[in-house]
């Protein structure tokens, strides 16, 4: 579907594949007659009616509303090329079967309208920030998370057959995650998502006897489950 111009740019012909949904401003040039409009991407969030959410799910709804990035869907029939502030791109296949990405929604770039996107919770999904547990603590945690390491209360959930494209500053990394292997620890603010059945838990390095002694890395994400993590070779955020 998509192809892969340079290390900074896709392209892909949507009068073959279909319609393709893309972040605003993404979009170098095209050619053929191809037309863009402003397209949403739906909001799981903290689930309807969660039970001593209060003023966290309020709060929670805000936050949604700022926590993924504006998206345009193209549709006709021409070629369309797509980069990022000449960030790296990398084109995740999830198969014709189908599969489901988690990924920043920072970094996503570009992905098939045949897939189904929504905006989830980090900590009703249990992965991506706060270590596990849902309702009012799994959001405190989430938000926590997310204010120490960049990570938000939120991250985007594409699913179905089909590609992919991420960013990634310095290029991405593939890492295998799998049961029979030990965790892999990422640094959070180079985490870019997760491919399968991979849960995330935030463990932070710092204890009373170590304060001042950790080097830096004081918060890191451990991956584990069954699938792939991708990692860019940098922290520096988009």
């Amino acid at each position: 579907m998509f192809t892969k111009v340079n290390s900074k740019v896709v392209s892909v012909d949507i009068g073959r594949t279909g319609p393709v949904v893309a972040r605003k401003g993404a979009m170098l040039f095209y050619k053929g007659e191809v037309l863009f409009q402003p397209h949403q991407i739906a909001g799981g969030g903290m689930g309807g009616g969660m039970p001593g959410m209060g003023a966290i799910g309020g709060m929670a709804g805000r936050m949604l509303a700022g926590e993924h990035e504006s998206t345009m869907i193209a549709q006709g029939n021409g070629e369309v090329h797509y980069g990022y502030r000449g960030i790296e791109v990398h084109i995740v296949d999830l198969g014709q079967v189908g599969g489901t990405i988690r990924v920043e929604a920072s970094r996503l770039l570009a992905y098939g309208a045949n897939l189904q996107a929504s905006v989830v919770s980090v900590a009703s999904q249990g992965g991506g920030g706060g270590g596990g547990g849902g309702g009012l603590f799994g959001a405190l945690r989430s938000a926590a998370a997310g204010v120490v390491t960049g990570q938000g209360m939120f991250t985007t959930q594409v699913s179905g057959p089909g590609q992919v494209v991420i960013l990634g500053h310095g290029g991405v990394f593939e890492l295998e995650v799998s049961p029979q292997k030990p965790p892999v620890t990422v640094d959070p603010q180079a985490f870019v998502g997760a491919f399968g059945q991979v849960t995330t838990t935030l463990r932070s390095t710092v204890s009373w006897r170590n304060v001042g002694r950790t080097g830096g890395e004081a918060m890191q994400l451990e991956c584990a489950g069954q699938g792939v993590v991708y990692v860019q070779a940098s922290e520096e955020k988009l």
